[in-house]
């Protein structure tokens, strides 16, 4: 009976440390998430100056995967917008683009937009991502695709149900662009997921050689998540060299880094 007692005492004291741990763990939660509420509500209040004028006079365009948030899509345009440029455009990629099984359609769509022209030794998800990105952007000094050729390009992949145009269809190519990716779904490493991070991949890299600067940009990392084109684009070093990433474009913070990356 005394050992019971002198266990069940040292059991006692035991729970009543565990529960002043989770009070103390709680109450440093709730600390951290009021100082982030503080930090980000700051962070709105600077972000129209802290941009303001960054991308005066230029265009960009932006090139949506699916699964991006449409809320955080419509604030990070706000923002681009009160950088001072124009958005030129707003793609939206389908489920279609980026399923391995369409590479045959992107590929004979991409042959009839090309004509005479030479299309890419890749396959057909490469030669369309050449196609798209010579409607939606162009380097300084050379010569622009006609709004009429722009056009044929676009609605040709939107008959196709590759991708969709948002708004008002551009009339000329952009000087800089933007590529909104979501995170990845875990657990997900199948070859089709890989396939489909790689095709985005292959639209950034059109993108940025018609252009003249290229951000992906995402949520938020999650350590839950496989993080995706995001993860997929940093661990190409060679293209990580010339095209910038930025996580956290929900937020005030990684909107103002998706311009600054873009100046």
């Amino acid at each position: 009976t005394s050992l019971q007692s002198t266990v069940t005492h040292s059991l006692r004291q035991q729970a009543n440390r565990v529960t002043q741990d989770n009070h103390s763990l709680e109450s440093e939660k709730d600390q951290l998430s009021t100082e982030l509420s503080l930090q980000q509500a700051f962070a709105a209040t600077v972000e129209p100056y802290a941009v303001s004028g960054k991308l005066e006079d230029t265009g960009v365009a932006v090139v949506s995967a699916p699964g991006v948030d449409s809320s955080a899509r419509t604030a990070l345009m706000h923002t681009i917008v009160e950088a001072g440029a124009t958005i030129t455009a707003d793609v939206r990629l389908q489920s279609t683009y980026l399923d391995p099984n369409s590479d045959a359609t992107l590929g004979q769509l991409a042959v009839q937009l090309a004509g005479s022209k030479q299309l890419p030794r890749s396959d057909g998800a490469v030669q369309a991502a050449a196609e798209l990105a010579h409607a939606l952007v162009s380097r300084p000094a050379v010569k622009a695709p006609t709004a009429r050729r722009i056009e044929l390009i676009l609605s040709t992949l939107t008959d196709g149900k590759m991708i969709s145009v948002e708004g008002r269809a551009p009339v000329h190519p952009a000087d800089l662009a933007v590529v909104l990716v979501p995170l990845g779904a875990v657990p997900d490493g199948s070859a089709a997921a890989a396939q489909q991070d790689q095709n985005l991949l292959g639209m950034v890299r059109a993108l940025r050689r018609d252009s003249s600067g290229v951000v992906m940009a995402a949520p938020t990392l999650q350590p839950s998540s496989n993080n995706g084109a995001i993860a997929a684009l940093r661990a190409d070093t060679d293209l990580a060299r010339t095209v910038s990433s930025v996580d956290g474009d929900e937020t005030p913070v990684g909107r103002v880094a998706v311009v600054l990356a873009l100046a």
